[in-house]
């Protein structure tokens, strides 16, 4: 008789914990996001969004950078990850548009294994050289560049970078050797070192070796001029009309999440968009702030897959 009644009440607290545990608030615990590319890059933005978001949402975000293979690596991994809401990837153009044509086997479908949560940024690259090379505007770098076919070189840390740089060759009728290294950031490292001669990058990274002189910015990749660069001219404006391009970064969620886990990840992260320190980070690393729904985003992401079907197209781009 003891016996039952110990039983009894044993299932039962075990049926209470159980119920507990199925009910319990998200987020319970802190939230990791992988940023699959090198550190130094889109890993800052997702730190200082994270730090923001971490103060309302209660619990912290752990951002961790696992570089290689154009951010595909990582986002693989991350399309197995668990569904609870614990595992995010920061995506990019990179991960979930253009690794569909730059690679024959990716390893997942960005659209299927993945839900999108929020976009962060729209990223305009810039286009610099070496400050000791005798190129002081976008003319004069064509005009070397089709003077000097197969003798310049540049640094490709991801594919934005890859991208337009290609398109700047076509376009421009230059013909100049391209080195793969596994993030911007570590490319820019030889390029200050004097063995690249060109980029097309970010911003964020260059900005500090165009204020001490080493690098000379010569244009931009969007239609839309930054703040902190007023005078940089659009690439389309001298001499190339065709040209424009932007990157961007996103929060996703392996598929599967649940929607109210999703929709309150959004939520916070929205937020955190619209504080006006990170709306000045963002500003001062050239990255514009997106505020759009889920929906949007998701149908923003299914848009840019046909934009880099387009893109590496027309760059005489294949794939890997």
């Amino acid at each position: 008789m003891n016996r039952r009644i110990l039983l009894q009440a044993f299932l039962a607290t075990q049926a209470g914990y159980i119920h507990a545990s199925e009910t319990e608030k998200y987020p319970s615990k802190p939230i990791k996001i992988t940023a699959p590319f090198a550190p130094g890059s889109s890993d800052l933005v997702a730190r200082k969004i994270s730090e923001v978001a971490a103060r309302n949402l209660g619990k912290p975000f752990i951002v961790e950078t696992r570089p290689g293979a154009q951010g595909t690596i990582a986002t693989k991994i991350l399309a197995g990850a668990s569904n609870d809401g614990y595992s995010l990837l920061l995506g990019t153009n990179s991960t979930h548009a253009a690794s569909q044509y730059l690679f024959k086997n990716p390893g997942y479908d960005p659209v299927k294994d993945f839900t999108p949560i929020v976009q962060f940024t729209i990223n305009p690259l810039l286009l610099v050289v070496r400050a000791d090379l005798p190129i002081q505007n976008f003319e004069e770098f064509i005009q070397y560049g089709r003077a000097h076919p197969g003798k310049m070189s540049y640094g490709a840390g991801n594919t934005g970078s890859l991208v337009c740089s290609q398109m700047l060759l076509k376009q421009g009728g230059m013909d100049a050797v391209g080195v793969n290294y596994q993030g911007n950031s570590q490319a820019i490292q030889d390029f200050i070192a004097g063995r690249l001669d060109f980029m097309v990058t970010d911003p964020l990274i260059i900005k500090p070796f165009i204020n001490s002189g080493k690098l000379r910015v010569l244009g931009i990749t969007s239609r839309q001029k930054l703040h902190n660069f007023p005078t940089v001219q659009p690439i389309a404006e001298m001499g190339l009309p065709q040209f424009e391009y932007s990157s961007w970064i996103g929060i996703f969620a392996p598929a599967g999440i649940k929607p109210e886990n999703a929709d309150l990840l959004h939520r916070e992260f929205s937020k955190a968009l619209k504080d006006p320190d990170v709306a000045a980070f963002l500003d001062g690393i050239g990255m514009i702030p997106v505020h759009k729904s889920r929906p949007e985003f998701s149908q923003f992401v299914r848009d840019q897959i046909k934009v880099w079907e387009k893109l590496t197209k027309d760059s005489a781009i294949l794939p890997a």
